[in-house]
């Protein structure tokens, strides 16, 4: 066994110079990087400019911070976030909310939108009696209206004549303004509680493409628009039927008529089919005639409809 291993290391002549060869091979790659980093001179960095941009940079931390601790009073309530907020965005003033103009609703720091609706409401009849009232204008959130409500000056009474009891001063009821479906436009639209512009913008968009609104129950077949929300809303809502686009029967055509919510591709045939086929139509009755016409189908339909 042990003359076996032995074989493995006799080595001839020209093996053992060419391990002695590897060996040297292998000590000087070994050495080689040491004797490189040995000579190498230092190459020097110019970090003067990089240096600079710290130095800019730090400052500018300074300043924002500084900038943050004067809009804050150098207070910031890190449980009350959004009030800190709003006491930042607002610059509040003692105001009458119902002797103010766009311009001054502005210069307390309002956003443009919410100035719009805030407008709208008062053009529209709409009154402030308490400093609660504020608070139920949509868009001003609970902070914007913690920080106003001290400065929000409303006289309890308003003098006007009271006929029922003959007093001096009265309290004035605030008038319920009513929106029409049919005219209304996104800001009249966010008046309404529980409506918000995607609401509105929903509202518009189902009503353009029914050609106006014959009841306000139509809103129930807005897209996600729930009995819940309609219930708050109706009441302050009601529809002009002068504000209706119609079809007229003996000349609108299959493609025309597919376009409108209530009608489908075979339901919008079979009224241009009749047309052709029988004659214009005398009166818009005539449709119930069409088997695919029921009696409920009939009396949504027949508001979009004249033969004139």
């Amino acid at each position: 066994m042990f003359k076996h291993i032995r074989d493995y290391f006799d080595f001839n002549r020209a093996e053992r110079n060419s391990i002695v060869i590897l060996g040297l091979l292998l000590i000087v790659l070994f050495l080689v990087p040491a004797f490189i980093r040995y000579h190498r001179k230092p190459v020097k960095q110019d970090v003067s400019n990089f240096r600079t941009e710290v130095t800019a940079f730090e400052n500018s931390l300074k300043n924002n911070k500084a900038t943050a601790s004067r809009n804050s009073g150098g207070k910031i309530d890190f449980e009350r976030v959004d009030h800190s907020v709003a006491e930042q965005e607002l610059a509040p003033f003692p105001f009458n909310p119902n002797e103010m103009t766009a311009d001054t609703w502005k210069k307390l720091g309002l956003k443009d939108w919410q100035v719009k609706i805030i407008t709208n409401y008062t053009l529209k009849g709409g009154k402030f009696y308490r400093k609660e009232d504020f608070a139920k204008i949509y868009g001003i959130s609970k902070a914007q209206y913690e920080v106003l409500a001290p400065y929000i000056s409303i006289p309890e009474k308003i003098k006007v004549p009271d006929e029922a009891n003959n007093s001096q001063y009265a309290f004035r009821k605030p008038k319920i303004e009513q929106v029409d479906l049919n005219t209304a436009d996104s800001a009249a639209l966010v008046t309404l509680n529980g409506i918000g512009p995607s609401f509105a913008k929903r509202i518009i968009k189902f009503r353009k493409l029914l050609g106006g609104f014959y009841s306000t129950s139509q809103l129930l077949e807005v897209y996600g628009f729930d009995s819940a929300r309609y219930e708050k809303i109706y009441r302050y809502c009601n529809v002009n039927p002068a504000g209706i686009t119609k079809l007229n029967l003996n000349k609108v055509s299959t493609d025309e008529l597919r376009k409108h919510p209530y009608f489908d591709y075979y339901l919008a045939k079979a009224i241009v089919d009749r047309r052709i086929i029988e004659g214009k139509y005398t009166s818009v009755d005539q449709i119930s005639q069409i088997p695919l016409v029921h009696a409920a189908l009939f009396e949504k339909i027949k508001y979009y409809l004249t033969i004139e």
